[in-house]
């Protein structure tokens, strides 16, 4: 039997009596999460109520999770903390989710089914950098400094190639 937050169940029902579920998903079992992470390691733990405000389905989620991710600086594994409290909009369609009063995230629904695996996993994506670097200060970041300090003095007489620098003489000959 699936575990309850990867079940997908009608927004109706779970607004309707107004559900609330507490949740320990495994980053590895996040699919769409799985691309950005170093490790499959760690999990994300929360709680999501579903409700309905001013005529829209809304889950109210809170969400904690330290996923690895890999620095792009350093290339090594990464732990970025992730901590949110946010409000969603459960909709059926583009068009509904251009209606959603402002202040609320929006989740398009499929077939209005949801799971908390996918808010979870929407959540997570939104939270994560595009490009994860380790903190300004840290050890990577004065390697990297460093590195580019002496690159810069090894290559101090620097030849600068301009490829089509001769292509103006042959134009001249031509006319």
């Amino acid at each position: 039997m699936p575990e309850d937050w990867s079940r997908r169940e009608l927004v109706e029902s779970l607004v309707a009596a107004e559900r609330q579920l507490d949740f320990r998903i495994p980053l590895g079992r996040l699919p769409r999460l799985e691309s950005v992470l170093a490790t499959p390691s760690g999990e994300a733990v929360g709680q999501v109520r579903f409700r309905r405000s001013l005529g829209t389905a809304v889950a109210d989620m809170s969400l904690a999770a330290t996923p690895t991710l890999t620095c792009q600086r350093c290339m090594q594994p990464l732990e970025w903390p992730v901590a949110s409290n946010s409000q969603v909009a459960l909709v059926p369609d583009v068009a509904a989710a251009d209606r959603v009063v402002e202040g609320l995230e929006t989740f398009v629904t499929e077939n209005d089914r949801v799971s908390v695996r996918d808010l979870v996993e929407e959540e997570l994506l939104l939270a994560l950098p595009l490009v994860p670097k380790c903190a300004a200060g840290n050890a990577c970041s004065r390697l990297v400094t460093d590195t580019r300090l002496q690159q810069d003095v090894d290559d101090a007489p620097v030849s600068v190639q301009t490829p089509f620098a001769q292509l103006g003489e042959l134009l001249k000959r031509d006319q």
